[in-house]
């Protein structure tokens, strides 16, 4: 590959050097004239070796802006005019003079070499101006890039950048993923397409496989995947250019990275998506193992004496028996219930079903729905000003807010409200709900939100937790949110903060 490109810049240097350009020939033409005119109205003022000096500038001023051959032809046209016009014999090109000779002698090696520098000089400048030319245009395509989130919105900047760049048309595909129109390639095309894709090596034009297609195919090396990009120049063009083919093997290799780093952030997430989901599972697993066994147990208690001793028992103590298994068959409907959502959530790969919803009908819903199973509780509910409406899976989030303020209710003093502080907090909505009761060491803060610690410790209360705190956290972090816990605001009572993120309506 090396020699290859070693080659092709040979090449392209001798293209440079040694070819014509009707451009470069007119200035030339143009600038000869200019200094032949000078020399004439200097002719009258000076001596005719010191006309020499006009024609090394006006040769000066050809290299500088031509190529060599051109430069080489301004030279000895100069002498020519320098000879015929201006030497002794005039308008011939013989030399009568020894000194003569010496003048025509030492302004054709100066001419030589101050063409060849001027040239060298010309080639350094171009060369510099093509490598700042390029630079910005990678920088331009790294800046694009960066922004890139998914594989089609790199493709689609790719494309972009690469057909303004290189004046060519484009066509990208990374597995079954393409950009552009497959119809503008033909089976050949597309044989070619494939070939570089499989073998992640380049072919087409310019290349030494597969060189019947107008197309120029160069693998993209990825790390889950291969691409291919396709790139069709005008027919006319012969050969490619060192520095076009540089830059576009350059901006392809920064295309390809970016597409890994596109690929490894999806596969980061799915990951992330798929310990969230096992997490879940896990934590419904222990949910059922310990809060369904508790209303179980309570319900067969209650029948077992009701069968066996009912008859025996006063009318009271058989009603109270028969509230029990109603109270209890209740909590088991609501666990049921829970369990049949956070399911549901569960194979969806934590998709959520998003609706609008107003903070205060989703406290106020929680609330409500917790004093029909503990008529006494109290809660102290404090909303600020002016809050957004949440775009969230509302009957969840309920579940969430449900969840912990039963976990206060459980703890908290009778008589003592449950405080409930909702405010927004930058691009977050914050829901602070604090009890009264005996709060939860610090050490202890972030356990209280694992599976084990609800299993082994959280949930030994008369009540349980409902699906337990663990439960809340997975809700909370489904829809991108986070749950703490505090000690409460008065040094007493534990404080559980929720923050929901704002979504634009």
């Amino acid at each position: 590959e090396s020699k290859t490109r070693i080659e092709n810049s040979t090449s392209d240097w001798l293209e440079q050097g040694f070819s014509f350009n009707p451009r470069e020939i007119t200035e030339s033409i143009l600038i000869v004239l200019l200094g032949f005119f000078v020399a004439v109205v200097s002719d009258h003022f000076i001596g005719y070796s010191e006309l020499a000096l006009i024609f090394v500038v006006t040769v000066l001023i050809v290299a500088m802006r031509t190529r060599m051959l051109i430069t080489i032809m301004s030279v000895l046209i100069c002498f020519l005019l320098y000879n015929y016009f201006f030497i002794e014999p005039r308008f011939t090109f013989r030399v009568s003079a020894e000194r003569g000779v010496m003048t025509i002698i030492i302004f054709i090696v100066s001419a030589l070499l101050v063409g060849r520098l001027a040239n060298q000089l010309r080639a350094q400048v171009l060369s510099l101006r093509a490598a700042n030319s390029m630079s910005l245009q990678l920088q331009e395509l790294e800046r694009k890039l960066s922004t890139c989130v998914d594989i089609e919105q790199v493709l689609n900047i790719a494309k972009q950048h690469l057909e303004s760049s290189l004046n060519a048309a484009v066509w990208l595909r990374v597995g079954a993923q393409s950009v552009g129109d497959a119809s503008i390639l033909n089976e050949k095309d597309q044989i070619a397409a494939d070939w570089t894709q499989k073998n992640a090596k380049p072919c087409g034009r310019f290349t030494n496989t597969l060189t019947n297609s107008e197309w120029w195919f160069n693998p993209l090396n990825l790390v889950a995947d291969f691409g291919v990009v396709a790139i069709r120049f005008n027919r006319n063009l012969q050969s490619i250019h060192f520095e076009q083919q540089r830059l576009a093997e350059l901006m392809i290799d920064d295309i390809a990275q970016t597409l890994s780093r596109v690929q490894l952030s999806l596969q980061l997430e799915n990951s992330r998506v798929v310990a969230e989901t096992e997490k879940l599972r896990s934590a419904l697993l222990s949910s059922v193992s310990h809060d369904l066994r508790s209303p179980l147990a309570a319900m067969i208690g209650s029948a077992d004496t009701l069968k066996y001793y009912g008859e025996q028992m006063p009318e009271t103590d058989r009603h109270e028996l028969l509230d029990t298994i109603h109270i209890e068959g209740e909590r088991l409907d609501r666990y049921i219930q829970n369990l049949l959502d956070m399911t549901r959530l569960g194979h969806q790969g934590l998709t959520l079903s998003r609706a609008w919803i107003g903070v205060d009908e989703l406290i106020g819903s929680a609330t409500e729905r917790l004093k029909r199973y503990q008529p006494h509780v109290r809660i102290k509910t404090l909303f600020a000003e002016e809050l957004p409406a949440l775009y969230v899976h509302p009957a969840l989030i309920e579940q969430a807010v449900f969840n912990v303020l039963e976990n206060a209710a459980k703890f908290s003093p009778e008589n003592v409200p449950i405080e409930v502080n909702i405010q927004q907090i930058e691009s977050y909505l914050q829901i602070e709900i604090e009890d009264q009761g005996v709060g939860i060491p610090e050490d202890e803060r972030e356990q209280i939100f694992d599976m084990f610690y609800t299993m082994q410790r959280g949930d030994r209360g008369k009540t349980g937790t409902g699906l337990g705190l663990s439960i809340v956290k997975a809700i909370i972090g489904a829809h991108m949110g986070s749950i703490e816990a505090f000690s409460g605001k008065h040094g007493q009572g534990t404080l559980i903060r929720i923050r929901l993120p704002l979504h634009q309506d």
